[in-house]
């Protein structure tokens, strides 16, 4: 059984894979909180504790000094600190400058920049600045402690989240991987069971009593019912065109002996007829019940050869091409050049073209006909077109059914077996009946899979 590859949207999409980034986003969206608060806290405690160490630097000046004393002491604080770590500066009225850094005013704010041969913090300052009588002082501390503390909670953040990420993504790939597989196998079976295949079963493999298990073993239960089912029906529509087939042979060979002994005026002789057309008619209808049975059942059609749709098609155009003109119908033919080949039994195939075509003739209204063979990119299309007034959309999935008929076909000739016998047909060599709307007109095709 093949089994459909895990492409990444189907990852995406499985359960497991989304309970896992589920779980993901919530455990990120508690780490996130609960970090982020922390980090808030400690943020503002460290910015307060930075607050206070500058208000304590700046009360330890005396402020009160004059302007050369204060400068000596701003010097003198300034020499015992690194530039990137604390700043000391009074820029006196007179323009003269003391500290370990150089600033300027911009918009009323002091902006602080390195002296030459040194470097300032990268992380920037928290100031205290103070205007005084005889100039601006200035007390800055780096911030490069809040730097530090945030790449901290960053690096945790991360190392908390990865293998959690990693983890969880791992365990839902390989676990949504395991379930596909059984998904595909359950898939396969309803497909096979779709397309008419009622032995079809899933098979759990070692897998335990769970959901997926569970369901494969009601589509089991259901395909063994259906199965069951479809064989009874098959066994009585069987049983009963098989039992009465014989009476109306009988009943023909009567019907024979009685018309070889009406001579052509006997008044007898129109009922023998009739009678004799109507025997023949319930023949052939339970002979087609029976080709229909033996079909959708799985029996063998025997003689599988390489065969040629264009020349099936050609043929049947050609052997009804008489009754057409009678009728006024122009029937025409549009082939590929070259063989279009597949497996198939020939004379199963031909009997589907000619019913398709018989079924034209008889609700196309006189309309023309077109026998086509083509090729798409998934399938050799085998069609019978007409001009008519088609089938409504409603009924097209009915009229594939046995003995159904349209209610303006009553009229008509025809037993309403003629498309569930190509539908039939089409089922055991792999294929589909499409009826689609040809405007005006119905179309019917045969899709052959390319192999």
């Amino acid at each position: 059984m093949t089994v459909a590859r895990l492409t990444l949207p189907k990852l995406v999409r499985s359960t497991p894979v989304r309970i896992a980034l589920l779980l993901v986003l919530l455990f990120a969206a508690v780490n996130l909180v609960t970090l982020g608060g922390a980090y808030l806290t400690l943020k503002a405690q460290a910015e307060a504790s930075i607050r206070a160490d500058l208000s304590a630097e700046m009360a330890g000046l005396d402020i009160s000094a004059t302007p050369g004393a204060l400068r000596t002491l701003v010097e003198a604080r300034a020499r015992a600190a690194d530039p990137k770590e604390r700043v000391y500066l009074f820029v006196g009225d007179d323009g003269r400058r003391a500290g370990n850094a150089n600033a300027r005013m911009s918009d009323g704010q002091v902006i602080l920049r390195a002296r030459e041969g040194e470097r300032l913090s990268d992380a920037g300052y928290m100031k205290e600045v103070r205007r005084l009588s005889s100039g601006i002082l200035v007390v800055a501390q780096s911030m490069q402690r809040l730097e530090d503390l945030r790449g901290t909670f960053l690096a945790l953040l991360a190392f908390s989240l990865l293998p959690t990420v990693i983890l969880s993504l791992g365990l839902g790939t390989l676990i949504a991987r395991r379930s596909a597989r059984r998904v595909a196998r359950i898939e396969a079976t309803l497909r096979r069971i779709a397309a008419g295949d009622l032995s079809a079963r899933y098979d759990p493999g070692r897998a335990g009593d769970d959901d997926l298990t569970r369901i494969g073993k009601g589509v089991n239960h259901m395909a063994a019912r259906q199965e069951a089912a479809t064989e009874a029906l098959r066994q009585v529509t069987s049983d009963i065109a098989h039992d009465l087939r014989t009476p109306l042979q009988r009943i023909a060979v009567l019907l024979d002996e009685l018309q070889s002994k009406t001579g052509e005026g006997d008044p007898r002789a129109p009922l023998a007829d009739r009678a004799r057309e109507e025997a023949d008619r319930a023949v052939r209808v339970f002979q087609s019940l029976l080709e229909i049975a033996q079909l959708e059942g799985g029996g063998k059609i025997g003689d599988m050869t390489r065969v040629d749709l264009s020349g099936i098609a050609a043929e049947m155009a050609e052997l009804y091409e008489p009754a057409a003109e009678e009728a006024g119908i122009r029937l025409s033919t549009n082939l590929p050049d070259g063989p279009v080949e597949i497996e198939g039994n020939r004379a199963l195939l031909g009997q589907a073209v000619a019913n398709l075509i018989e079924n034209a003739l008889r609700h196309g209204d006189g309309s023309d006909i077109t026998v086509a063979v083509a090729r798409d990119q998934a399938a050799l299309v085998l069609s019978v077109a007409d001009r008519g007034v088609g089938i409504p959309e409603a009924e097209r999935a009915l009229v594939t059914r046995r003995l159904y008929r349209l209610e303006r076909s009553r009229t008509t000739p025809g037993n309403g077996l003629g498309l569930a016998l190509v539908a039939a047909i089409a089922q055991s060599h792999g294929a589909t009946l499409d009826l689609s709307d040809n405007a005006p007109g119905l179309k019917a095709s045969l899709r052959f899979p390319k192999a």
